[in-house]
Parts: structure tokens; sequence; C-alpha cells
């Protein structure tokens, strides 16, 4: 169907109502479940549950245009979360019904078309949580425009947070501090520990990340993994901490010196927790990390609410909007 062959002469529109005076139904069912932290909700309530005309001052341009992007982001963080959960239980369910040998010699069903979907929905799993983390990186750029060095309105990446908290905060010398510049001393000081965490859980963020960008733009046949099971014939699946992972190199004729033992190899070349554990502990350590941050959001906000417009990040929005000629395929 073409746009040409449907009726654009409108004569009314119907669509969920512009003003609210509670939550949303989604906004509650995402608070319910569980997987929503209540920081989150926290800032939503505060802006008045996105109702049209309700923006805050510093949010509030005359063609309504900054406040109705922020309440996009605000929604792609709530959804996000509700998404990632749903893929996380779907991917152990999934998990579960795997293939395995110990499976095969106690006598326990599999399902043969498990393994495929538990590698799709652990991928599907990952962009959520990524989707997060860039969502909260441009509400960060909407509050603090021109701040943080390559975080933009309209295409911030949490990559230039990351890059920001491995430097030291910058403590104001003067006796008088700024809102501003308060608060954004306080969200490097609530998100430089969860991110620049130390060992067992150093490289947690980027190694995230490589694994969410090797899936979303190569597949799930990048990333290889391997089976060891306990004294019960119980098989846990672990996936390397390398990119990319080439067993193969290992290969040698026999009486060739490997260099290192194969438990050596094993330790040094995997994770050391199975696969199902590392996805319950990455939504942990992500909801951690946005709850400190929407909680400083959320005092800032508090702040910021009643400041002139945020002319900054309307212009920085502006610059990084996209439009394109096309209409349709022939």
């Amino acid at each position: 169907m073409l746009m040409k062959d449907c009726i654009t002469d409108i004569s009314h529109i119907s669509m969920r109502p512009f003003e609210r005076t509670g939550p949303e139904e989604e906004w509650i069912t995402a608070r319910q479940s569980g997987f929503l932290p209540a920081s989150v909700f926290e800032l939503y309530r505060l802006n008045k549950f996105l109702s049209f005309g309700n923006a805050p001052l510093f949010l509030r341009d005359h063609e309504n245009v900054l406040f109705s992007y922020f309440a996009l982001v605000l929604r792609s963080v709530m959804e996000s979360f509700q998404d990632a959960g749903e893929q996380r239980r779907a991917f152990i369910e999934s998990h579960k019904m795997s293939y395995d040998i110990g499976k095969k010699l106690k006598g326990e069903p599999w399902d043969k078309t498990a393994d495929a979907r538990a590698r799709r929905e652990f991928r599907d799993f990952l962009i959520a949580l990524q989707t997060i983390l860039d969502s909260f990186a441009d509400l960060i750029g909407i509050f603090w425009p021109g701040a943080i060095k390559n975080l933009s309105v309209g295409r911030a990446q949490f990559s230039a947070i990351e890059e920001w908290l491995k430097q030291p905060v910058l403590v104001p010398t003067s006796l008088l501090v700024s809102p501003s510049d308060y608060y954004l001393q306080k969200m490097h000081q609530a998100l430089s520990p969860i991110v620049n965490a130390g060992p067992p859980e150093t490289d947690w963020l980027p190694f995230m990340r490589l694994l969410r960008n090797k899936a979303a733009h190569l597949g799930q046949p990048q990333f290889r993994h391997m089976g060891l099971h306990d004294a019960n014939l119980i098989f846990y699946t672990f996936i390397p901490r390398e990119w990319p992972y080439i067993w193969e190199k290992h290969i040698k004729p026999v009486g060739t010196p490997i260099g290192k033992s194969v438990p050596q190899l094993i330790e040094d070349g995997f994770i050391h927790q199975d696969i199902v554990s590392f996805a319950e502990g990455l939504e942990r350590k992500i909801t951690a990390l946005i709850d400190a941050g929407f909680s400083v959001l959320n005092g800032a906000f508090e702040q910021f609410k009643n400041l002139p417009f945020n002319q900054a990040a309307l212009s920085q929005l502006e610059r990084n909007s996209k439009k394109y000629d096309f209409e349709h395929f022939v």
C-alpha cells in the first residue's frame, strides 16, 4: 500500500490523552514488574507523568520539542528495562532446554531449537541493556549540554560517559558552586565506582559493549562457548572474554609443547561464571548504575526545573536531527 492510495484528508485523530493526572498503565506495569528502578519512575512522576503542557521551564520551548524528546528518551529507558527483563527470563528458559551431553546421559529432555533461540534472546537482552545506557547518556546530555566531551543530545552514547568517568572529578575551588556544577560532580561520584569497578568485575562495561556490538553487527556465531560440568554432571556454559577467540591456534601436533595447561587456557580465555549467572549479574549491575544516576538526576531536576530554557540542549538536538528523501521502493 502506498500513501497516495490512503485517505489523508483527516477530519479527526484518535490518540492517547496528551494531558495526564496519573501514571500510564505501562509505567505502572513496569514499576510492579520489579525490572524498573524506583528512581526512574520518580523522574517520571516529577515531570507530571510527561503530560503535555506541563514541561518545566528549563525544558519548555514554544514548539514543545525539547520536552517531547526528553519524554521519548525517558520512555525508552522504561521500555528497555522491561525488554531486558523479559529477554533475560526467556533466555534462561531456553538455555535450560539446550542440548548437552549430560542431559543425554541422564535421559533428560532437551529441545533442538532451544540453543538458537537462547542465542537470539541473549543478543536481544544485551541490546536492551545498551539501549538503557545510551538513553541515560542522552538524558545527561540534556541536563548538562556541552559539559562532557563527545556527548551530544540526539546522538549520545554511554561510551562518552565512560571516558569522562576515567578522569578525576574536578572539585571547584570557589566557595560558590552553581547547581549545575554541583550535581554534575555528584553524578561523577555516583557512577564512577560502579563503572570503574575493581577485580573481579574489572572491564565489565567494555566487555558488555563488545558482546553487544559483535552480537548485533556480526551475529551470535562470532561468540564461541564452552561447557563445563560439576560433580553431578550438570553442564554450565562459559563464554570467552577475548575477541576473536580462536581455539584452533591451540591445536598442535602430538608432542608439541603448548606452553599452558588446559586449565590455564580455560581460566585465561573465558569469564569465570556461567552465562546465566553472568546475565543476571549484568542486569543487576546496570540497574544499580541507573538507579544511582537517576537519583542524582532527580535532585538536579528539582534545582533545574525553574531555570531559564535550556537552549543549548535544543540546539544540539536540532543539529543532530536528520531527514532523508526516501519515499518508497519501486
